[in-house]
């Protein structure tokens, strides 16, 4: 990508929706163009702030009805610019509504085409773990507090390992996605290297295109793509599949995958 072209999409980099090749070229520009980088540093604190902002207001009573009836009616358009300009002013009840309508608009809309697991991952790893992001919803070294509030918002238990006595840090987590299915994501730190963290429901199919190896006993898949190596394994009495994402040592990828896969877990 070009600056200008990189410049024109990049409301749609931080917010997760520029396709998974859209998203490794964006990354790629930010990470070699230092003009393009300190307007992506730029952008994203302001991204910052509008989801602060937003998770601190409460949606009103009756808001879904108002907004799908003017979405049938085509009155609600343009609504990135209206974001930018709620945000630039303050206004966080009016960017509910629009946060609102974003969700609803995309509810409405088919999903898109299923992309390979390890492109997906290792988007989003760049765009959540290396890359400026639009951050993490819950920030905590706590793998109990972390595991908790996954679970009261997919549903369904969250392992994480202790990282005790360890180099890992957990740093924190947010709500992603993988395979158009609805994910954890949960960021650590190892001396000064990001690993990213996936929970999901099974994939089909998601062992194409991936190595297999047993290592102490455990099954599991790995891959490399743009510098950014991918572990995943499932816990099948769980239904659950995990991957972890990172650009720092592929052995201690691995090693980060067994103490998820042997524990000890937090509970």
């Amino acid at each position: 990508m070009t600056c200008d072209e990189v410049l024109r999409v990049i409301d749609a980099y931080l917010d997760g929706e520029l396709s998974v090749a859209a998203t490794l070229e964006a990354h790629e520009h930010f990470a070699t163009c230092e003009t393009c980088g300190r307007i992506l540093e730029s952008e994203a604190a302001l991204h910052g702030l509008v989801a602060q902002a937003a998770r601190a207001e409460e949606v009103p009573v009756g808001l879904r009805g108002r907004i799908l009836a003017r979405i049938d009616t085509g009155e609600l358009t343009g609504n990135r610019r209206l974001r930018r300009q709620v945000a630039r002013f303050g206004l966080a009840p009016a960017l509910v509504a629009v946060a609102v309508f974003g969700w609803l608009a995309i509810e409405r809309m088919a999903p898109p085409p299923l992309a390979p697991l390890a492109a997906e991952l290792t988007s989003k790893h760049l765009l959540y773990g290396e890359g400026h992001g639009v951050g993490l919803e819950l920030v905590t070294p706590e793998a109990a507090k972390m595991g908790g509030w996954f679970e009261g918002r997919l549903g369904f238990p969250v392992r994480l390992p202790s990282v005790a006595q360890r180099s890992e840090r957990l740093v924190g987590g947010r709500i992603s996605s993988v395979a158009d299915v609805p994910a954890a994501y949960a960021l650590y730190d190892r001396s000064g290297h990001p690993i990213s963290l996936f929970v999901t429901r099974r994939v089909p199919f998601a062992r194409r295109g991936w190595t297999e190896r047993h290592v102490d006993g455990a099954e599991i898949y790995i891959a490399s793509l743009r510098g950014v190596t991918l572990v995943w394994w499932e816990d099948k009495e769980a239904g659950r599949l995990y991957a972890a994402a990172s650009a720092g040592d592929p052995d201690a990828l691995v090693e980060f995958a067994l103490l998820c896969i042997h524990g000890p877990h937090e509970t």
